[in-house]
């Protein structure tokens, strides 16, 4: 499942197949784009046109190619035998060759087997002129032999490429033949065209990354297959990387964006604390000095009042009785929320009185105080009781 997900992920879901033919000495491509989904392949895109060599013009570069390379430069041969070793099965069809000048490819079937040959120099020169349109081939063949790959999947006892018949009697037949117009097979519930047979055989081996068949091609191609997925694996692995690292950048600019936020607004906040603390210690030291100076006002006061008012009562004759004395009296009566209002420098003093005169005597003695502004006689007169009442208001200076 891993590997299954990290071929998805290096080879993607798109790749593209191309047959490489010879048509009535005309050199020719056949070319397929399969989509990779959850429901199977679908082919997106099919072509077959003569070979320009500019393949990369109408089709995407970055995806993965499979070449079929089935021309008149590939020479193939049906032989019987299905020797496990291709050195003998090569020997046996083609003697005394120099196999450091080809490639080869070998399809065994039950008694016989097709082998498909190409110099090296031939195929060398398709896979440059891909490279120089920047396309990456990612797996080859040689001949029909890709065909090993699909043919289990359908049951036609015939089988048309672009300029051949493959026969499935008598193990298989391979003759040429073309047809002009197209013929299309049922490989696995998908509809296929004989145009594209090829071409479709080879994405299917790149997809699943296997084969039965043999051969020296085969080598060379699983060097463009690991070679291709290192190119992809180094690319998708620095764009993620990159996109990694840009994520990471981002989210450190989200947070240190919001932690400096939130660091600027910590500061001004302790800036406006220590500013408030420093205005609260102020507030506390005025606070303190005003209430050392009431104090001492206070303390003043009780030191007067204490003088003023022993000295009315030690001049009080024994003829009046006082009854209230009240020393800087509220202005009005005390109610909730209103402030406490006070008479200053005001004493009120009741009484009653047995002798007149003595009350009279009294009330001027006290005006001669040097701390006495002046006495106003409120209120003089009999009471229920016919006792003689008296209220004064001293003003002090």
């Amino acid at each position: 499942m891993a590997l299954l997900f990290l071929n998805t992920f290096l080879l993607g879901r798109h790749y593209i197949g191309v047959e490489h033919f010879s048509l009535n000495n005309e050199d020719k491509t056949a070319i397929l784009l399969v989509e990779k989904n959850k429901e199977g392949l679908i082919i997106l895109k099919k072509d077959r046109v003569s070979y320009s060599r500019k393949i990369a013009e109408k089709w995407n570069s970055k995806l993965p190619f499979f070449l079929i390379i089935n021309s008149n430069q590939i020479i193939q041969k049906e032989i019987l035998g299905i020797d496990g070793s291709d050195e003998k099965l090569l020997h046996k069809s083609f003697p005394n060759s120099d196999w450091d000048e080809f490639y080869y490819e070998i399809w065994r079937l039950k008694t016989k087997s097709v082998i498909a040959i190409a110099r090296k120099s031939y195929v060398d020169g398709i896979l440059k002129n891909y490279n120089n349109q920047n396309i990456k081939v990612a797996g080859i063949s040689l001949g029909i032999c890709s065909l090993a790959d699909i043919i289990e999947y359908t049951d036609e006892h015939e089988l048309y490429t672009n300029h051949q018949l493959i026969s499935k009697e008598e193990d298989l037949i391979i003759s040429t033949n073309s047809l002009e117009s197209a013929v299309t097979y049922n490989i696995n519930d998908l509809e296929i065209e004989n145009r594209q047979l090829l071409a479709f055989s080879g994405v299917l081996r790149l997809i699943l990354n296997k084969t039965r068949n043999t051969g020296s091609i085969l080598s060379f191609s699983n060097l463009l297959y690991d070679d291709y997925n290192q190119k992809m694996f180094f690319n998708k692995g620095i764009k993620i990387m990159v996109s990694v690292l840009l994520g990471i950048l981002l989210l450190n600019f989200v947070f240190f964006s919001h932690y400096y936020k939130l660091a600027q607004e910590s500061s001004e906040t302790l800036l406006v604390n220590k500013s408030s603390v420093k205005d609260l210690n102020k507030i506390k030291q005025r606070i303190i000095v005003k209430e050392e100076k009431v104090k001492d006002i206070d303390d003043r006061m009780m030191s007067q009042s204490s003088l003023i008012i022993n000295e009315i009562t030690n001049r009080v004759p024994s003829s009046i009785l006082l009854t209230e004395l009240i020393y800087n009296p509220l202005e009005k009566k005390i109610k909730i929320d209103e402030p406490i209002l006070t008479k200053d420098k005001t004493i009120v003093i009741s009484g009653t009185a047995i002798v007149n005169q003595d009350f009279t005597k009294w009330v001027e003695n006290i005006e001669k105080l040097k701390w006495v502004d002046k006495v106003l006689i409120t209120h003089f007169g009999k009471n229920e009781e016919n006792e003689t009442t008296f209220s004064i208001n001293l003003t002090l200076k």
